[in-house]
């Protein structure tokens, strides 16, 4: 390998370097995202078990009849629940897709040092023998 594959391969080490950079900032983004997400999920379980209760305690008949109705009088709040869980589900798996990338890009980087030291050796091995 000459010195100008060594420096092509240097540079596309950069941009490994770059790209991981990238990266991380959209790993942060999505986990900002997966935070927003979750408070959401919990705010809308607290408001719906507070329907629940109120429902509940509004309800007449013995516990069974007071737990269903009180059950059925909720559902809207039950589906928003639900609808935030599956929000939060989606961005918590975008972070860990993201997060796969990145060690994705992180074997390349490893890889792309490696080659470059190999060639850096060969290289100066190359020029101990000239004189």
């Amino acid at each position: 390998m000459s010195g100008y594959e060594a420096e092509v391969l240097a540079q596309q080490l950069a941009q490994l370097g770059r790209d991981l950079s990238a990266e991380v900032v959209i790993l942060g983004e999505l986990e900002e995202a997966a935070v927003d997400a979750e408070g959401e999920f919990r705010r809308l379980e607290a408001e719906h078990d507070d329907n629940l209760d109120r429902a509940f305690l509004a309800s007449e008949g013995n516990v069974e009849v007071r737990k269903a109705s009180a059950r059925l009088k909720c559902v809207p709040s039950r589906l928003f629940k639900q609808d935030a869980n599956l929000d939060w589900n989606h961005a918590r798996a975008r972070v860990r897709t993201q997060n796969a990338n990145l060690s994705a890009l992180h074997r390349r980087v490893e890889i792309g040092r490696s080659l470059l030291s190999r060639e850096k050796s060969l290289l100066s091995l190359a020029g101990i023998g000239e004189t």
